[in-house]
């Protein structure tokens, strides 16, 4: 007998020649959904199955419609086996089709080793052993618990997400690259403006109070003692609040990022330390370490490489799944970075400008010499 029943699994994935900042609320439009709820409640568990029915022409014109919105979706004729939940990325995706998942290790995909869980069960197994304990075929699953609801014009019925076992494994997972896992280059840069207002107000009244700092004068003057001590502010300053329980100093946590390990885990003091006197380097070679935030893959600057860390959204969470959305910029981070550039550009005009003052002078008095 032919099958009969046809899935609808929602993959994550954006069709080619879309971009991903505009098919998520695309998409959320098309289900009549908040954004956020798209993310959390489906992105986060793709692929997963949508919806189950015996038309597969509704399923067809509720694919179109998804395709419509640049995201990826497909359609799977089911064999009566109960659907799979998977482990990708240390998170639970599913429940999805167990032919899909078939499919996929068959291809190359997804590795036979990939950690499975039957719907209905908390075992969690390589798929390759879980194919081989199930070689004799099984009960027919119980039918899914439905919620109606409509998507722009196309009236469907989304399968309820069911639970998915908690992932047994201890063993820790690196982040993997993602725009929705890594801050980057702009955001990171209007959170350290921040962080340098703050360490540049408190150095000054410590130097004002110690009376090595003067007025015009920089929180540290030339004297090594100011030297020294503005050091010290800085580097206790973002190892201790790095460290902490926010992982983060005021600056990141007004931005929504923190700091972590490459698992994503709190980073120690000494960590920290490390992390902060390898930006003296990145300092050196004409800013270019902090530059690097922009070009590699999971956003390290050069002093993450040299420490071991990461600049992650507040969201992500070890052992838990990863957001599937990046927080928008907050309008107070591209102000931030608009007056950064302004200053910067008015410093090396002022700084071009004095030196076409001193070599006119030069010239001057040299002619006068004639």
């Amino acid at each position: 007998m032919e099958n009969s029943s046809y899935a609808l699994v929602l993959t994550g994935s954006v069709l080619p020649g879309f971009a991903p900042e505009a098919v998520w609320p695309a998409l959320a439009g098309y289900f009549r959904m908040e954004q956020d709820k798209l993310a959390g409640q489906l992105l986060a568990r793709a692929p997963l199955t949508i919806k189950q029915s015996d038309d597969l022409g509704k399923l067809q014109t509720l694919q179109a419609g998804i395709a419509a919105a640049g995201a990826e979706a497909e359609i799977c004729a089911l064999d009566g086996r109960p659907g799979l939940f998977v482990l990708l990325d240390n998170a639970p995706r599913g429940p999805v089709p167990r032919v899909l998942v078939e499919e996929r290790v068959q291809h190359g995909l997804w590795p036979a080793t990939l950690p499975v869980a039957e719907v209905g069960t908390s075992a969690w197994k390589p798929y390759r052993e879980f194919d081989a304990a199930f070689a004799s075929p099984p009960a027919p699953p119980a039918p899914p618990v439905e919620e109606p609801y409509h998507a722009g014009d196309v009236p469907a019925t989304i399968v309820r997400v069911q639970s998915a076992p908690e992932p047994r494994s201890s063993e820790p997972t690196v982040l993997p690259a993602g725009a929705a896992v890594h801050a980057g280059f702009w955001r990171r840069c209007a959170a350290y403006v921040i962080d340098y207002a703050i360490n540049f107000a408190i150095a000054f009244a410590v130097g004002a109070a110690a009376g090595f700092a003067r007025p015009g004068a920089g929180p540290a003057s030339s004297e090594p003692v100011g030297v020294l001590v503005g050091l010290v502010i800085g580097w206790l300053y973002f190892a201790l609040q790095e460290s902490s329980a926010t992982q983060a100093t005021l600056g990141k946590r007004a931005l929504g990022i923190k700091v972590t390990d490459d698992y994503g885990r709190r980073i120690g003091f000494g960590r920290a330390t490390g992390r902060f006197f390898g930006k003296l380097l990145s300092s050196l070679i004409l800013a270019v370490g902090y530059m690097l935030a922009g070009w590699t893959e999971r956003k390290q600057a050069l002093h993450d490489m040299l420490a071991g860390t990461l600049v992650v959204f507040r969201g992500v969470q070890p052992g838990q799944p990863l957001p599937g959305v990046r927080p928008p910029m907050p309008w107070y981070g591209w102000l931030l970075n608009i007056l950064m550039i302004v200053l910067l550009v008015l410093a090396a005009a002022g700084s071009w400008l004095y030196a076409v003052q001193m070599a006119g002078s030069a010239v001057t008095q040299g002619g006068a010499g004639f």
